[in-house]
């Protein structure tokens, strides 16, 4: 099973998809294999978290601001908050894998996409298999 989703974000605030995972993995009825997810977005990146523990996407944002701070002499010279938010996408990740075992995904917690730049739109993929 294949599912594109767009995303729409509210500010540089991550959004959950730990839902859309689910029931994609639910829907797909594979049993026991993978659920992949992929951002479709060069300034956003995926990162899981324990459950009821949302004051981590915090810790991580604070300090990728604080490795990576928008400079003005990035070789594309484009804007840059875009450029950092490459960059710290980059050092996340823009795809997870996740397993299915009689029918659930495991998530070890919840997934978030992360945006590092003024873009507040983004797209995803789900694929089970």
């Amino acid at each position: 099973m294949f599912v594109h989703k767009n995303v729409k974000f509210n500010g540089l605030e991550g959004c959950n998809i730990t839902l859309e995972i689910t029931k994609a993995a639910e829907e797909s009825d594979v049993k026991e294999g993978i659920c992949s997810v992929t951002v479709l977005s060069e300034s956003t990146g995926i990162v899981s978290i324990p459950e009821k523990r949302r004051e981590i996407l915090q810790d991580i944002l604070d300090d990728l601001e604080r490795i990576l701070p928008p400079r003005t002499n990035y070789r594309d010279n484009c804007d840059p908050v875009l450029a950092a938010g490459r960059t710290k996408a980059a050092l996340l990740e823009s795809s997870k894998d996740f397993i299915i075992h009689e029918g659930r995904v495991l998530t070890s917690g919840n997934v978030y996409l992360l945006p590092f730049s003024d873009n507040s739109e983004s797209s995803y993929t789900i694929k089970c298999c």
